[in-house]
């Protein structure tokens, strides 16, 4: 290569280094800014006279984020090679802007540190979409846990119902048939009687289907006697109804929540439930309540056909249900886990702290 074609080579080079769609800079052991290209000058409103050989890089640094930079400085003297920061920079004019830094160290033959190479990236606008997407998942975490704030309410209020008004008049039904059956003639008895049978025992089946439903709706067992005992007779109930064995273990007494935590847990057990029947082909269910570490853990584990989490058919625990499931337990600061595999049945596992 000629001198002419030389010359250009360092030309072009020097214009990608200035110019780059990014900042490259370079500090000395000290911090002191070794070289600056014109794009990263550019950025922080300064010129190269202002800054390369004149100051440090920290003093650009914002106060909040400059004591992690001096770190990341000392780490290469300390013989680290790369580091990446996200940092604050601090124009000419006072603003600031997010910057992502990953700086490589240059060392000599003998491995001694001797200054830095850094490229920097002006993050602003992903720093700013970060932001309002936090926002945006804060807002709506609000709006999920006021839904089923209202959701609740309104399931307590047509439990009520069902159980006060409904519950009562079937209950007045029952007994004006009793009562009208025990006034029938003999003759009387035998021509209607048999009608009267079928329609005393079809009040006390919507009876009950009543109480059923209004237990799931607001199981008002759970107010007075706690998560244990709720769940021992909606299993009992869930078996009855589909012939699903289901064996809920819980030390007794069992330690008290808060109202919405034990709620939550309930719900979580209804959802979960409900999938076993609709999914699982289960025979049995263990539901389990356990105090670990100051947390509560509830377990509910079923002998069904299991799933493939990885594949198209693990979605059957998935959806509108998980997600609600997760937004209960996110607004309680638990978590949620469901382990399964193909033939060896699922769990979900739901833990919260216990002094919730």
């Amino acid at each position: 290569m000629n001198d002419a074609a030389s010359e250009q080579v360092a030309l072009d080079l020097h214009d990608l280094y200035e110019n780059a769609p990014c900042g490259y800079h370079s500090v000395g052991r000290d911090g002191t800014i070794l070289r600056m290209n014109q794009t990263e000058l550019t950025w922080l409103g300064f010129s190269n006279g202002e800054l390369v050989g004149a100051r440090k890089f920290a003093e650009i640094v914002s106060t909040g984020r400059r004591d992690e930079y001096e770190r990341g400085l000392a780490s290469f003297r300390a013989g680290q090679d790369v580091a990446e920061l996200e940092l604050e920079l601090v124009r000419r004019n006072g603003s600031v802007f997010d910057a992502f830094l990953r700086i490589a160290a240059v060392r000599d033959s003998q491995e001694a540190f001797l200054y830095t190479r850094a490229t920097v990236l002006d993050i602003t606008v992903r720093k700013r979409a970060e932001t309002e997407a936090r926002i945006h998942a804060e807002q709506l975490q609000a709006i999920s846990q006021r839904v089923v704030e209202i959701q609740e309410t309104e399931r307590r209020n047509l439990s009520a119902e069902l159980h006060d008004r409904l519950g009562q008049d079937l209950a007045a039904i029952n007994l004006n048939l009793h009562i009208v059956k025990d006034q029938l003639s003999a003759r009387a008895q035998t021509k209607v009687g048999p009608r009267l049978d079928d329609s005393i025992a079809l009040v006390e089946r919507t009876v009950e289907v009543v109480r059923d439903v209004a237990g799931a709706l607001r199981p008002l067992v759970l107010d007075d006697y706690g998560l244990a005992v709720t769940l021992r007779s909606y299993g009992e109930q869930f078996a009855a109804r589909t012939g699903i064995r289901i064996l809920v273990e819980a030390k007794h007494p069992f330690p008290r929540l808060q109202q919405e935590a034990e709620m939550t847990l309930f719900r979580i057990s209804q959802e979960a439930l409900t999938n076993v029947l609709k999914h699982a082909n289960a025979a049995e269910v263990r539901v389990t309540l356990a105090v670990e570490s100051g947390s509560v853990v509830l377990t509910i584990a079923d002998n069904g056909c299991g799933f493939d989490r990885g594949s198209r058919s693990g979605h059957r625990i998935s959806g509108l249900g998980l997600l609600i499931m997760q937004e209960r337990l996110r607004a309680l600061n638990g978590s949620l886990r469901i382990e399964s595999r193909p033939g060896a049945g699922a769990s979900v596992v739901a833990t919260v702290r216990s002094e919730q």
